[in-house]
C-alpha cells in the first residue's frame, strides 16, 4: 500500500510541476486528455470487464457502496440545510459527496493494496457506482443551473457515444462468448491499459490547485460526508452482517473512501454552481486519501 501511495504521489507531483513550470499546455493537456478518455482507459476497462471476477455478490458490494455514499448525501443535506448553506452550494456539496474517484485514483489505491485480481474488479464497481450514476446526474445538475434541460433520451444518447460506456458494454458482451479469448491477443491492450494510470494521475496533478486549500471550510464538510461517512456507513454494515472483511469487500472500502470526483467540478462550472468549491474538495480530498485510506485498511 506505501509504495501505491508512493507511485500515486509521484505522478500527481509530476503533473502539478509540469503546470507550475508551464511545461504543459492547453494543447499537450488536450492531448493527453483525447488518448486517456478515447484509447487508454477503454481498453482498461474493456480488459478489466472481461477478466474480473464478478458474481452476484460483488453486484450487493456494488449496492451496498452506493448506498453508503447516498446516506452520507443525506445527512449533508439535512446539515446543509440546518447551517442555511445557499442553495448552489447545497447542490454542490451533495453532487460532489455521491460520486467518488474511483477509477483514476481508486485504481492505483486498489491494486497496490489488493493486487490485480481485484483492480480488474474496480472497473465494473466503477461503472455501476460511479459511471453511470455521473451519466444519468450531470445533465439533472446542469438543469438546476439552468444552462442545460435535462432529457432522459440525451443521457441514452451520451452513453452511446462514450467510449468507455461502449468499452464497458463490450467487455460484458465478450464474457459471453462461448470460447475463451486466448491471453496473448491481450498483449497490446494490456500495454495500452499500463498507461492509463500513470496518464491519469500525470493530469490530476496537471489540475490540482493548492491554494485552493485555504479555503477549507465548505470542503471540510464535503470531505467529512464523502470520506467518513460514507466508508463508515459501509463499514458499519459489513462488521453488521458479515464480521469481517473479505478483499472484495476491502476494495468497496477503498473506493466508498475516495475523494470527490474530479470529472464533477466540470460539470458545476458548467452549470454556474460554487465550482471553486468543487475544486477544492477534490484537491484537498487527494492529499487527505494519503492518509484516510491506509487508515480504514487497518481498521478492515
Amino acid at each position: 500500500m506505501l509504495l501505491a501511495i508512493y507511485n500515486i504521489f509521484v505522478f500527481i507531483f509530476i503533473g502539478y510541476m509540469a503546470n507550475i513550470l508551464r511545461l504543459v499546455g492547453n494543447k499537450q493537456s488536450g492531448i493527453l486528455l483525447g488518448f486517456l478518455v478515447n484509447f487508454a482507459l477503454p481498453a482498461q476497462i474493456f480488459n478489466g470487464t472481461y477478466h474480473a471476477n464478478v458474481s452476484w455478490d460483488f453486484l450487493l458490494i456494488c449496492c451496498v457502496a452506493f448506498l453508503s455514499n447516498f446516506s452520507a448525501v443525506v445527512i449533508l443535506l439535512f446539515v446543509g440545510r440546518a447551517l442555511k448553506i445557499e442553495r448552489n452550494t447545497l447542490i454542490t456539496l451533495c453532487f460532489m459527496a455521491l460520486l467518488g474517484n474511483t477509477l483514476f485514483l481508486g485504481f492505483p489505491f486498489v491494486q497496490g493494496a489488493l493486487g490485480n485480481a481485484y483492480a480488474n474488479q474496480v472497473i465494473i464497481y466503477d461503472q455501476i457506482v460511479t459511471g453511470i450514476p455521473f451519466a444519468f446526474l450531470a445533465p439533472f445538475i446542469a438543469s438546476l443551473g439552468g444552462n442545460a434541460s435535462f432529457s432522459l433520451k440525451g443521457i441514452f444518447l451520451r452513453l452511446a457515444k462514450s467510449p468507455l460506456f461502449l468499452s464497458f458494454i463490450c467487455g460484458i458482451a465478450f464474457r459471453f462468448i462461448p470460447f475463451s479469448i486466448p491471453d496473448e491477443l491481450f498483449t497490446p491492450l494490456k500495454s495500452l491499459a499500463q498507461t492509463a494510470t500513470p496518464v491519469a494521475l500525470f493530469a490530476i496533478g496537471v489540475r490540482l490547485d493548492i491554494k485552493g486549500i485555504l479555503d477549507w471550510k465548505c470542503p471540510i464538510l464535503l470531505l467529512s460526508a464523502k470520506m467518513f461517512l460514507a466508508p463508515l456507513f459501509l463499514f458499519i454494515a459489513v462488521r453488521f452482517f458479515y464480521g469481517e472483511f473479505s478483499e472484495s469487500w476491502k476494495m468497496a472500502l477503498i473506493e466508498t473512501a475516495m475523494p470527490p470526483l474530479l470529472s464533477g467540478v466540470a460539470v458545476i462550472y458548467g452549470a454556474g454552481l460554487n465550482g471553486k468549491l468543487a475544486l477544492n474538495a477534490v484537491t484537498f480530498g487527494i492529499l487527505v486519501s494519503f492518509l484516510s485510506v491506509p487508515i480504514w485498511l487497518y481498521f478492515a
